[in-house]
């Protein structure tokens, strides 16, 4: 065990925390996430002192760090949205950026105080937002598993597995708004991640109505296994609702969707938008940065995957795979700290458009023009909160076809840093959950040297 957890940091590089236990396995005065760093950090720092100088650095830097943060009083209310913007570029100016260099400069600016370590643990250990054991007793109308049409690929899992793992909040209207089914990507359930963010559009327009899927093991599985959860919701929520619904993604949750437009033919039908937030629908070049090509490399399969030279990437690009199969909408940032490349027509973002079903490749940068700020820097987590991606979401949810940035009042969506109803700490608490992604990572576990081979009906 200990050279495991040697060999898992130094590939990494991110001596953060350990995993995050569900709630129902937690005392009655269960620790909190900052106690959860302190303590992991504890454990490993004399490893870490003798194999990485630099790690043994980095982690005790963060462990007093976390320490004192967890003392000290929010400044949520003396900070502001200006100041935490131009901290937070600041840190991420460097590519490619360190997230653990990252991590320990957000606690030394101040922008991860107690109370906000507090909010991310509750709602990181809550046993509702996160929860993959839901109950969803409704049927839809005709059946949709273990297929929905003879040409969809046949589900590893099975179907109440599956539909556990999709939230439904109580305001859901199963089909007075047009539903938006949240997908999270690597690192993080979808409940926090989306928190603070998406899954405040009900209160943003009254057409609109988030659900979402809490992918197991934080989407560091198979991506094949995570699509398929992807599938499933989109026509098990459609078949509910007996409406079309709208997906949102984050990350490697393009990848996932893509995945499952590509080969469950049945879902095309059922989805009217697919808004894609930081996708790598080309994989990154950066996944060595977190799987560096050392002679036994470790990985978690869906990161092996991401790679962008992956068979994985191959065999979704392959065959116009490449290309939207419904009306798709794309929102990325060059300043993006986990994908890259993420400029231009180059972008791992970018989508061809071959079967003329419509596409809307956005970035920031070139569409709010870079003297803006909705076009300055923002990270890979960063979009979730910028004001052009959610303008883009509504436009092209309400709309026909994806998202136009010329029915929008580009000079003022793209002179506010925050999307419209966001605040502080919407923007703090998103930046936040990099802590929550590296406790996942590093606790994961099942690592692997290669990535899991092709499915059969893929091949």
């Amino acid at each position: 065990m200990k050279m495991r957890f040697i060999g898992v940091y130094i590939l990494l590089g991110l001596a953060v925390a350990k995993p995050l236990r569900p709630l129902e396995h937690r005392a009655s005065n269960p620790p909190t996430l900052g106690d959860d760093v302190i303590g992991i950090l504890s454990s490993v720092t004399d490893d870490l002192a003798s194999l990485s100088p630099y790690l043994f650095s980095q982690a005790t830097s963060i462990k007093n760090k976390v320490q004192s943060a967890r003392l000290l009083p929010s400044t949520l209310n003396s900070s502001s949205v200006e100041s935490a913007a131009a901290t937070i570029s600041d840190i991420f100016r460097e590519r490619p950026a360190d997230l653990t260099v990252a991590v320990d400069e957000l606690l030394s600016q101040g922008l991860l105080v107690g109370q906000l370590l507090d909010l991310l643990n509750s709602f990181a250990n809550e046993s509702t937002i996160n929860s993959q054991n839901n109950t969803n007793p409704k049927n839809p109308t005709t059946p949709v598993y273990p297929s929905k049409l003879p040409d969809d690929a046949p589900y590893s899992l099975d179907e109440n597995t599956l539909r556990s793992a999709i939230y439904i909040p109580e305001s859901f209207t199963y089909g007075n708004k047009t539903p938006v089914i949240l997908i999270p990507g690597t690192f993080i359930p979808a409940g926090i991640t989306y928190h603070f963010s998406f899954s405040k559009l009900s209160n943003f327009t009254s057409i609109l109505d988030p659900l979402w899927v809490n992918i197991p093991g934080a989407s560091l599985g198979d991506a094949q296994v995570n699509a398929e959860y992807v599938a499933y919701a989109i026509n098990y929520i459609s078949g509910i609702t007996k409406s079309n619904v709208a997906v949102l993604s984050w990350s490697q949750g393009g990848l996932d969707t893509q995945w499952a437009l590509k080969y469950w033919p049945s879902t095309r039908s059922s989805v009217k938008d697919f808004v894609a937030i930081s996708p790598d629908f080309h994989g990154t070049i950066l996944a060595p940065v977190i799987c560096p090509g050392l002679p036994s490399p470790s990985c978690t399969p869906s990161v092996a995957q991401q790679i962008y030279t992956s068979k994985y990437i191959a065999t979704l690009r392959a065959d116009d795979g490449d290309s939207a199969y419904v009306p798709t909408t794309t929102l990325f940032s060059t300043f993006d700290e986990i994908v890259e490349p993420m400029s231009g027509e180059y972008a791992s973002a970018y989508l061809l458009d071959a079967r003329n079903v419509g596409v809307t490749n956005a970035w920031v940068q070139q569409v709010c023009g870079i003297g803006k700020l909705g076009g300055s820097i923002y990270t890979h987590e960063g979009m979730l909160y910028n004001p052009l991606s959610w303008a883009l979401a509504i436009d092209a949810i309400a709309h026909d076809g994806p998202g136009d940035p010329s029915r929008l009042d580009l000079d003022k969506v793209c002179s506010n840093f925050l999307a419209e109803g966001l605040d502080l700490e919407d923007l703090l608490g998103t930046e936040g959950l990099l802590l929550l992604a590296v406790a996942n990572i590093i606790g994961y576990g099942s690592w692997t040297a290669t990535e899991p081979p092709i499915k059969a009906y893929a091949r």
